[in-house]
């Protein structure tokens, strides 16, 4: 019986050794999930430093504000110059000239210069045209005069610049009087003045164009036919004036 019972206890004491070498289940996953058997964690010997959230550079940030000015910007001018309405201020723009074959007064050329911007440089195109004719019927009279022998010549090529100008004047009284209404009109109610514009606009520019029209290819004549006139100097003059002017 005594020999029975030292024989278990030495089999117990080699058990309790071979558990005391095994691991423990919370020995285990403590080194697999890095927590205690508590549950707390345990720091990391080498954590990864946390990413920073990119942020915009001031650079991009200035070209961004650059691009959208510059698409703001030719909006505007894409408004300002084709979608706009007519009569915007031109006061700072509008210079009085004077237009001698124009029968309209100072005020309704400044409304022309407003409100028909297109009629009002047909006006100033008709008047320099008036001045060719005028001036190239000066110089027939003086040629005529100069060989009264041939004189009936001279008479057949004038008849020809008095009927483009009588032509031409005609024509363009038709296209004032339109002017006179609309700003007569527009003096006494704005609205309606507007409206009657914008109705008469394109009518009266074209009106102005197709009357020009003979009256520019007549006058284109005068410049291949003109002399340079002598000299260095009056001749680069001239050259400049014809090809300006």
């Amino acid at each position: 019986m005594l020999g029975f019972g030292k024989k278990k206890d030495k089999n117990k004491a080699e058990d309790n050794k071979k558990s005391s070498q095994k691991e423990s289940p919370e020995q285990s996953a403590e080194k697999t999930t890095g927590e205690t058997p508590g549950g707390e964690d345990i720091p990391e010997q080498n954590p990864s430093p946390p990413k920073k959230k990119k942020r915009f550079s001031k650079r991009l940030i200035l070209m961004l504000v650059l691009v959208l000015a510059a698409v703001g910007g030719a909006c505007f001018v894409v408004y300002f110059f084709y979608f706009a309405p007519q009569g915007r201020d031109s006061k700072a723009n509008y210079t009085k000239i004077q237009l001698e074959h124009v029968n309209l007064p100072e005020e309704m050329l400044r409304f022309s210069f407003d409100y028909f911007p297109d009629l009002y440089g047909s006006l100033i195109v008709y008047n320099r045209q008036m001045k060719l004719i005028d001036g190239e019927i000066a110089r027939i009279d003086i040629l005529a005069q100069k060989y009264p022998e041939q004189i009936k010549i001279a008479q057949k090529e004038k008849k020809v610049w008095e009927k483009a100008k009588a032509a031409l004047e005609k024509a363009f009284l038709k296209i004032e009087k339109p002017v006179k209404d609309a700003y007569v009109l527009f003096r006494v109610n704005r609205e309606l003045g507007l409206a009657r514009i914008e109705e008469k606009s394109s009518e009266l520019t074209e009106l102005a164009a197709t009357a020009l029209a003979p009256a520019l290819e007549l006058t284109d004549r005068l410049k291949s036919t003109d002399e340079a006139p002598q000299g260095f100097i009056k001749g680069n003059i001239y050259k400049l004036k014809k090809k300006f002017l």
